[in-house]
């Protein structure tokens, strides 16, 4: 039998500032970056097979 996963605790104080800057702070991937990511995704989609 699988264990029971544990809540998430809430962030308070300094360290729920420190999560929200820092997800203020993210960069979003540039068009080339998201097409170089997409074009690997394609290749590896063509190399796998389920068979079921």
């Amino acid at each position: 039998m699988a264990r029971q996963i544990k809540p998430t605790p809430v962030l308070k104080g300094e360290d729920a500032v420190n999560f929200l800057s820092k997800i203020e702070q993210r960069k979003k991937a540039s068009k080339e970056e998201l097409e170089r990511m997409n074009a690997g995704f394609q290749r590896i989609n063509k190399m796998i097979t389920f068979k079921f």
